[in-house]
């Protein structure tokens, strides 16, 4: 067995995806060592909106499916990431705790609610056909 896949099933995740997380958190260690952090997260957020909008592309065209598959599970690893990242910029933009704390619960909550919903009506679909 080779060493990647060793690590793939004692981790659940590949060598990709962990070096990714890596250059992630070196980036921001970085970015809070030089005094540029808002500029470095700002910087991840707009690769996590190219990684979502390539993803979208992909999953669309059947020649780059399998392309897509692994870009949709490599941003929904990176979602929460993303929203916590995307939180800290807006509260260097808006000083109220309360607007931060309510975009912050619709973050998290907001995908869990669109696959409940988007699965409910999935359901729904197939009872008419049947």
């Amino acid at each position: 067995m080779k060493w990647s896949n060793r690590v793939q099933i004692v981790t659940g995740q590949t060598c990709f995806h962990i070096a990714m997380h890596l250059t992630i958190v070196a980036s921001l260690v970085w970015g809070f060592k030089h005094k540029l952090l808002i500029e470095v997260s700002a910087g991840l957020v707009a690769s996590y909106v190219v990684l979502l909008v390539a993803m979208l592309i992909t999953q669309n065209v059947s020649r780059l499916r399998a392309v897509g598959d692994y870009l949709e599970e490599a941003s929904t690893t990176y979602y929460f990431g993303a929203a916590m990242l995307s939180l800290f910029l807006f509260s260097r933009v808006l000083h109220n705790p309360l607007l931060i704390c309510g975009l912050g619960v619709a973050m998290l909550i907001g995908p869990a609610l669109f696959s409940l919903f988007a699965k409910g009506s999935g359901q729904q679909v197939e009872k008419k056909r049947s």
